[in-house]
């Protein structure tokens, strides 16, 4: 895997879903940095979940670093908020992380190894949020939350 830090960032209609995929070496500072480019086109609308695929990504942070990217990702986003992690076994700790500060914070977060149901579960928040029914009435027995 590269050491280059490089993401791609797709947005999937018709729910507004965010799709970003993570690359290389991925430094707190570009975390703050890109993370907060990212959440700024969230806040401009039209974005009703994010998924984030951290596969192919490797990070250098510490526990104090991610707690902290979590604070910022937490202040930005709403309560009730939809955001998906994809990650490979090695992410656990830094998801597991970011996972309790959001979900302490009123966002809803899912974990899950692949992509497609990552996006599917996206889809379906955004269209409860879309719909006016509330993300929070979502069946806890689809997903189980592991945060």
């Amino acid at each position: 895997m590269s050491e280059r830090f490089s993401y791609v960032t797709r947005i999937l209609p018709p729910e507004g879903v965010m799709y970003v995929r993570l690359f290389g070496l991925n430094r707190p500072e570009l975390s703050r940095d890109r993370g907060g480019m990212l959440l700024d086109r969230v806040s401009r609308g039209g974005i009703h979940a994010v998924v984030f695929d951290y596969r192919r990504m490797l990070y250098s942070h510490d526990t104090f670093q991610i707690g902290t990217l979590a604070g910022r990702v937490a202040r930005r986003l709403p309560a009730g908020f939809p955001v998906a992690y994809v990650l490979a076994r090695q992410h656990a700790g830094f998801v597991v992380t970011l996972m309790r500060t959001l979900t302490r914070k009123g966002i809803i977060t899912e974990p899950f190894a692949t992509h497609r149901p990552a996006i599917e579960w996206a889809r379906y928040q955004a269209a409860l949020s879309i719909a006016g029914t509330g993300a929070q009435s979502i069946d806890s027995a689809l997903h189980a939350r592991s945060a």
